[in-house]
């Protein structure tokens, strides 16, 4: 069993944390798949730039954007990434805050294939 390197998971944290989509964009190879569970329902999207356009569509437009918490660790074969962010959505009063849980394949150093869960937006109190 080859256990993935978290270098990438780093990366991609990084970029997603400075909000960095073109590197965020290189993080995925040429072929990558994103599946995603959010609410209102699943969401998928294939290859660098759809998967990128998925979280510049997810984080874009939060103010006051600020990543609390970011993890990268091996799990089995995958790549397990946690990440929360805190912020105010467009047209809200209140910041809230949401957590993503994902489990990426990596090969060649690029994430291939992205499967993600999200709590959806939480109130901070």
């Amino acid at each position: 069993m080859h256990t993935p390197d978290t270098a990438i998971g780093t990366r991609f944290l990084d970029a997603l944390g400075r909000r960095d989509y073109e590197d965020l964009a290189a993080c995925f190879s040429g072929d990558a798949t994103l599946r995603a569970i959010v609410p209102p329902g699943a969401r998928e999207a294939d290859g660098p730039e759809a998967i990128t356009e998925r979280f510049r569509i997810w984080t874009e437009d939060t103010g006051d954007y600020e990543l609390l918490e970011a993890e990268a660790s091996p799990f089995a074969d995958l790549l397990r990434l946690r990440w929360a962010v805190r912020g105010t959505e467009a047209g809200a009063d209140e910041a809230t805050m949401f957590e993503q849980t994902a489990y990426a394949e990596v090969s060649g150093g690029l994430i291939t294939a992205l499967r993600l869960a999200c709590s959806g937006d939480r109130p901070l109190g």
